[in-house]
């Protein structure tokens, strides 16, 4: 019976997690760019613009078609029992409990070592990468042609920055099929393993910083500098100190654009798939203050990926703005919020608006609220699918209800 509850388990968290985690809301993009040089106008180009190019178009659908199959024999009859464990297994996911269904699983792998993949997606989901890749060679040590734990794998030891045992992986996974989201990753890494296979890195307690020891040798210890200042002046703002150490990748220009293909204005790009930040550097030199700007951006989009992958993108915007640049004034609701939810792009030139007026938005929320409780409405995001009662549940007011009022008078 247990084995037949652990069976059902298994079939339930592969489809659940397969949506919460690789099929998550479409605000959650694969590269968040910022461009480059001084914006001096609030209606040119402000920050973050990729979100519709085609290079994370090519992003978010190689995501979307990573899939979970069942592995054999758990098509098993749902009994009552199993039905039980499968409904508290599932709100659990729902609710965001990510560590009480790995405890949970955790015991019930005792008895089904299948349960492994599901444990190494949950754990990679809490973002303790080093667990989900025991995990998920444990899944493959027990079937050596499980390819769904070997693609999971593939993106765990991308997030840590293995280059070579991603690689390794994602050419083991194409071998025994073809896979569109392999392919594309396979592709974007080789770009990065080119082009990172000389660099050097640098750490503090929070930041590993790689770069051309060559190129950029001189630049290292500022840009961790002020990555340790980020650190704990928008943790002390929000309340939240991110667990994760975060990667940032610093490359001359042509290296940045032929990495990441972002667009010729691009000063910076965060990427929600490896979670890392990427910057080009031309010298620091007279450029302090642009390069705190970009780090201060790139951080605040590292710290809302590391709470939620559902987060309306004016409040990922305008969180970054807020803690990262000053406006000359505040805006109302000139283009309505609830069209800024996924995309600016759509905007074309006046696309400065949709920035300027997520800054202005979160700055009322922040002056009402006060900065922590941005962090408690992240939270309450990445714990419920239904954005206005987390709205509700921290700030007292349904998200429909801030979105037909606000900026309007």
């Amino acid at each position: 019976i247990f084995r037949a509850i652990a069976s059902g388990v298994f079939v339930f968290l592969a489809i659940l997690m397969v949506y919460f985690y690789f099929k998550g809301p479409t605000e959650k993009q694969g590269i968040v760019q910022i461009p480059a040089g001084k914006v001096t106008e609030p209606y040119e180009q402000l920050t973050s613009l990729n979100h519709d190019s085609d290079s994370t178009q090519k992003v978010d659908e190689s995501i979307k078609s990573i899939e979970i199959s069942p592995l054999p024999g758990s098509d098993v009859k749902i009994d009552e029992k199993k039905r039980e464990l499968w409904l508290k297994a599932g709100a659990m996911v729902k609710a965001g409990d990510y560590n009480e269904v790995i405890k949970l699983l955790q015991e019930v792998s005792e008895k089904d070592n299948r349960i492994f993949t599901d444990i190494g997606i949950l754990f990679l989901k809490t973002g303790k990468y080093d667990d989900a890749i025991k995990y998920l060679e444990k899944a493959i040590e027990y079937d050596s042609n499980n390819f769904t734990a070997i693609k999971v794998l593939a993106l765990a030891y991308y997030k840590t920055d293995r280059l070579d045992k991603s690689l390794h992986n994602i050419e083991r996974g194409l071998s025994i099929k073809e896979d569109q989201a392999l392919q594309f990753l396979h592709d974007k890494i080789g770009r990065e393993h080119r082009t990172q296979e000389k660099f050097i890195d640098e750490s503090t307690r929070h930041f590993k910083v790689i770069f051309d020891g060559h190129e950029n040798g001189n630049i290292s210890r500022k840009v961790l500098g002020i990555l340790d200042d980020a650190y704990r002046f928008v943790g002390k703002e929000l309340n939240y100190f991110p667990d994760q150490s975060i990667t940032v990748i610093i490359y001359t220009e042509k290296e940045f654009f032929d990495t990441t293909l972002a667009p010729g204005w691009a000063g910076g790009a965060y990427d929600f798939i490896g979670g890392k930040i990427r910057i080009p550097v031309k010298g620091v030199e007279g450029r302090e203050a642009e390069l705190k700007r970009v780090l201060f951006h790139e951080y605040v989009h590292a710290v809302v990926d590391s709470i939620t992958q559902r987060c309306p993108l004016w409040i990922n915007e305008g969180l970054a703005e807020y803690f990262s640049r000053d406006y000359p004034k505040k805006i109302g609701q000139v283009v309505p919020l609830n069209y800024l939810e996924n995309s600016f792009i759509w905007l074309g030139g006046r696309v400065g608006i949709a920035y300027w007026e997520s800054y202005s938005a979160i700055s009322y929320l922040i002056e009402k609220h006060g900065p922590a409780k941005m962090k408690d409405l992240l939270v309450s995001f990445s714990k419920s699918s239904d954005v206005n009662q987390a709205f509700r549940d921290v700030l007292g007011i349904s998200y429909s209800e801030f979105v037909s009022s606000w900026g309007k008078s």
